[in-house]
């Protein structure tokens, strides 16, 4: 990452090796360590775009797009996101 607190707009997160992830109605259902998370609505949507390509700007960008939001809003929304999960394993730097 960019060396500061949380994810800055230019770092890349990616999806790592090792997460079970199912589709359910709901979105989506991922299994890791000894743990379970439901992701829908955005947080879906983020953890789908993080694919080690797109920048979180460019996730930000998605999700504005999807939501018809500001592009600043979805951007401090993806933001805040990553910084809540960094340390939960299911984002990559």
């Amino acid at each position: 990452m960019s060396g500061l607190p949380g994810p800055g707009p230019l770092d890349v997160p990616r999806r790592p090796l090792g997460i079970r992830i199912r589709r359910v109605p709901d979105g989506l259902l991922l299994g890791y360590r000894d743990q379970a998370m439901l992701l829908d609505g955005p947080a879906e949507l983020i953890y789908r775009l993080a694919d080690g390509a797109r920048t979180v700007t460019d996730i930000a960008d998605g999700v504005a797009e999807e939501y018809g939001i500001d592009r600043a809003e979805a951007l401090a929304d993806v933001m805040e996101f990553l910084g809540d999960h960094d340390d939960s394993g299911i984002f990559q730097w």
